[in-house]
């Protein structure tokens, strides 16, 4: 039954672990675990406040503490500043084995000292290592302490083999650091995690990443998700994984993991985050690999450990000189963007004035209009009596004066649309000037305030124009409409039955519609009708002749058939 029990909390474990890591089995998940990391490395000062919180709460229990359960606080604060403060953990390992001394616990200080010499070799500091381990009385070690032992010992022989440059060392280093690899197998519990570390990291070593990967799982079922024995077993998992399938993105995923829990548990001894910058470098990431690889060095700062400031200086010189000469060129584009900007205010200021002294021609001119109109109705007036009186004396004079009152009729009608259509062009230009002025106070309120980014952002707008263009036509279509309510049915009776374009919104035009309404207004130039509606000149051509095609009339004729809708009936009320 105890067996059982056993099986069903591994289960349980890997299908948490699974659970755990759902989130980010998505394409988007390493995406999603860098958010997480940026979001923890922001808050990481929270973390920092929790692990001092208990360091703090051990440091009280301590003062009150006697004995045993003061070896035993000791102990627990160097476990809490093992992987936060090197000095810290040192000084209390010494001190847990001054509380051992006094009471003559021979096996408690011995152990105090292999974990010492581990402790050393962890930092770079092998020569401390050797010479404590050296002095061990390995008979007065217990079965604890002496699998401690054997693991100091493989910590520094793997480690002085990694970094010697000279290959007799190196393998004699190599064989020493199985030897006692060899005796930890042995001495350990068959399920010590230490235990599945060394097979792991021993069959990485030769070649064979699936048994590696098998002892990761293994170790990924026991940690629980986050902790620090969790981030350990991830980092060795993302080292099997990329030697298996380095193609992939899963074992950065496993990088990204190892990193974050780092964070979120406050360790300064890193090394999974400096190697996830090394890759977002190599990746061309360069401003996270930048801010990765400089809370790295802060971390390793405040650790106090030579060997991770030089593992780090190299990758965090290299990312840094390449931020800046990013950084270089993104302010060179910055003062460009500067001077275009400058230049566009200066243009935009010279529209202006240019726009308000045109509003002053036009305002001349619609007086004028104005006056020559009301001439023009006095004068339509006084035809208009005359030629009654003249249809009563003669009918050949009278049918002219029908066709003088009918050419008077026609004008009155023309300056009529002349005078509504000045007129809203009159109100839009003022319009304009009204928007040109607030987007010059806007821009001055930007400029004052040094606020770049949103200028920037406001001048680079690229719907500007075509917002205006669209609020343009539907002005010219309202307006058109409200002139020429019957002209879109009397242009489709001059159209074949299968030509006839029917208008999905009544309220507004289509192209075709809108080039014949400006015909009908008088603009019958393509080149006029192209700027008006921001076409191609071969475009307006090609509209014109496929419409006329489809004339139900002569195709020459069609146009100036068009010029007379509204006009008959005009005739016909006067």
């Amino acid at each position: 039954m105890l067996r059982m029990n056993v099986v069903v909390n591994r289960l349980v474990s890997i299908a948490v672990c699974a659970a755990a890591l759902l989130p980010v089995a998505a394409g988007g998940r390493l995406d999603s675990l860098y958010a997480r990391l940026d979001k923890a490395i922001a808050s990481s000062d929270a973390y920092v406040a929790r692990r001092e919180a208990r360091i703090a709460a051990l440091r009280q229990r301590m003062g009150k503490a006697r004995g045993a359960e003061a070896y035993g606080v000791a102990m627990s604060l160097y476990a809490e500043y093992k992987p936060y403060m090197n000095d810290s953990a040192l000084a209390w390992l010494d001190r847990a084995a001054g509380m051992a001394r006094a009471v003559g616990d021979d096996a408690d200080v011995e152990r105090c000292r292999v974990l010492t010499a581990f402790q050393c070799s962890s930092t770079g500091m092998y020569t401390e290592a050797a010479d404590i381990l050296a002095g061990v009385d390995r008979g007065a070690l217990d079965s604890a302490g002496l699998i401690d032992y054997y693991r100091a010992y493989n910590h520094m022989y793997n480690d002085l083999r990694y970094y010697t440059k000279i290959e007799s060392l190196r393998r004699r280093y190599a064989a020493r650091a199985r030897t006692y690899a060899d005796s930890l197998i042995a001495a350990a519990p068959a399920t010590a995690d230490i235990r599945l570390q060394l097979l792991e990291v021993m069959s990485y070593e030769r070649g064979d990443y699936a048994a590696a990967l098998a002892y990761s799982d293994r170790r990924m079922a026991r940690a629980a998700a986050g902790s620090h024995e969790y981030a350990v077993a991830s980092f060795y998992r993302y080292l099997d994984l990329k030697m298996m399938r380095p193609d992939g993105d899963e074992w950065a995923c496993w990088l990204a993991q190892a990193a974050l829990a780092d964070v979120e548990n406050a360790v300064m001894d890193q090394a999974a985050l400096w190697e996830l910058a090394n890759h977002l470098y190599e990746q061309g990431d360069i401003e996270r690999a930048y801010r990765y690889i400089n809370f790295a060095a802060e971390c390793a700062a405040r650790f106090s450990t030579r060997l991770r400031n030089q593992q780090i200086a190299p990758v965090m010189q290299t990312v840094d000189s390449i931020y800046q000469l990013q950084n270089e060129k993104e302010n060179a584009y910055l003062k460009a963007a500067l001077g275009m900007m400058a230049l566009l205010i200066v243009l935009a200021l010279a529209f202006l004035v240019y726009v308000n002294r045109n509003r002053r021609h036009l305002a001349q001119a619609r007086n004028e209009l104005s006056r020559k109109n009301g001439q023009l109705l006095s004068l339509n007036e006084r035809l208009s009596r005359a030629n009654a009186g003249l249809d009563e004396a003669n009918t050949k004079l009278t049918a002219t004066g029908r066709r003088m009152n009918d050419a008077i009729v026609n004008l009155d009608e023309s300056n009529r649309v002349k005078e509504k259509y000045i007129g809203l062009f009159l109100r839009q230009c003022s319009t304009y000037i009204d928007r040109m002025d607030r987007q010059r106070k806007e821009i001055s309120n930007l400029l004052k305030g040094k606020r770049y980014a949103e200028l920037a952002e406001f001048v680079s707008a690229h719907n500007f124009r075509d917002k205006e263009q669209e609020e343009l036509f539907e002005i010219f279509d309202s307006t058109f409409i409200r002139l020429f309510p019957t002209f879109v049915d009397e242009f489709n009776r001059l159209l074949l039955p299968q030509n006839r374009i029917q208008l999905t919104d009544n309220s507004k035009l289509n192209t075709g519609i809108r080039i014949f309404a400006l015909i009908r207004l008088g603009i019958d130039d393509s080149s006029k009708i192209a700027e008006f509606l921001h076409y191609s000149v071969n475009t307006i051509y090609n509209y014109r002749a496929k419409i006329k095609n489809g004339a139900a009339c002569g195709r020459d004729e069609f146009e100036d058939r068009v010029r007379e809708i509204g006009l008959q009936k005009s005739n016909r009320g006067g």
